[in-house]
């Protein structure tokens, strides 16, 4: 919440970054933009100025091609049949369709929630007393315990235990409180899923302790399924999740086909960083291969047929030393990764004409 409520700077602020930054006068930055805010990718301020559009290498094309992230749930409700929301976004539900499946994921060690929903197979958390004792055991077996909210967004709210006590635990980026503390006031009444903390695959644990995760997104066309983007994300060492709202996260583009990671971006206020290697280790990124990417890919492939209703779908995965385990299933997929990551507009060809097909006229 600290990070999500900080004040934004004034629009005029975008405004004069993208003058300086182009070299281009105040009037034809603002007259491109208003065209692309009544364009068919409706661009705010913000967005223009971030994936860099202003940019006088781009053609009016690859211009159009950005969309603002206001299209995602139009696109989304025309593309997929929403009935199935639920199926990936109840992030428990989600889990046990994939166990049937026999698909890797982290096991579901527990489900905090006070309501009356039941979670057949799940050991659930009911009141202050079971939280103890519950985490205290799952911990003992496990070890470091990651807890995200079972229909959450971005990771909001999500928190890791790295130790505990009798009395109390602590939490990463938190501190030490009492399991009561705990329970009441930081998990608040919301609903929890817990899961042991996953660790990466030798050659991207290089990068980062905390874990990576590529996200693929998937198009079911009449043709059959295309990859048309896929983006690795990292943790800064001060955050517990990938997601790139959190500054100082690292989302590098990857070509679908090969796994090669293209380019390697931190994002501010204003645009994007690339860099060549780490920012933290000095690990090298552009040019390497994420490692296991044919299981990645097939894996990827074999779950979106659980979920076949939802045409537009993306996922989360990790990539163990045991091979590719799926994170997240989502209904859709976040326009803003791979077009900050990749510095190109998520309207490809083959993207425009699948959404022509779901029937998204916008």
């Amino acid at each position: 919440m600290r990070l999500w409520t900080e004040p934004k700077p004034p629009l005029t602020r975008y405004l004069q970054h993208a003058v300086v930054d182009s070299g281009r006068s105040p009037l034809s930055i603002a007259r491109e933009y208003i065209g692309l805010a009544r364009g068919r990718g409706r661009l705010t301020l913000q967005e223009y100025v971030q994936y860099g559009v202003y940019d006088p290498s781009l053609d009016d094309d690859g211009r159009s091609r950005f969309l603002s992230e206001r299209l995602h749930w139009p696109i989304v409700h025309r593309c997929n049949d929403i009935a199935w929301q639920a199926a990936t976004e109840d992030k428990w539900l989600c889990g046990r369709i994939l166990d049937i499946a026999g698909l890797r994921q982290p096991p579901t060690v527990a489900v905090i929630d006070t309501t009356e929903r039941t979670y057949p197979g799940t050991p659930t958390i009911r009141s202050e007393r079971e939280f103890g004792e519950v985490v205290r055991a799952c911990f003992g077996e496990r070890g470091p315990l990651f807890c995200k909210p079972n229909q959450g967004l971005a990771s909001y709210g999500a928190f890791v235990v790295d130790r505990v006590e009798p009395d109390r635990l602590h939490v990463d980026g938190e501190g030490w409180m009492t399991y009561d503390a705990c329970f009441a006031e930081f998990i608040a009444g919301n609903c929890y899923v817990v899961q042991p903390v996953q660790r990466n695959h030798p050659s991207l644990a290089r990068y980062t302790d905390r874990l990576a995760t590529v996200r693929v997104y998937l198009l079911r066309t009449d043709s059959g399924v295309k990859l048309p983007f896929a983006a690795l994300k990292m943790a800064a060492s001060e955050h517990v999740a990938d997601n790139y709202w959190r500054p100082g996260n690292l989302a590098c583009d990857v070509d679908p086909a090969t796994g090669a990671i293209l380019s390697a971006r931190t994002k501010d206020a204003f645009g994007t960083t690339d860099h060549e290697v780490h920012p933290d280790t000095g690990a090298r990124l552009v040019g390497e291969r994420v490692p296991m990417w044919e299981d990645l890919v097939a894996l990827a492939r074999e779950c979106s047929g659980i979920f076949a209703p939802i045409r537009y779908q993306s996922m989360d995965i990790a990539i163990l030393a045991e091979g590719p385990s799926i994170i997240e299933v989502n209904t859709g997929g976040a326009f803003t990764i791979p077009q900050l990551a990749g510095g190109r507009g998520f309207l490809t060809d083959q993207v425009l004409e699948f959404f022509r097909a779901c029937g998204y006229r916008g």
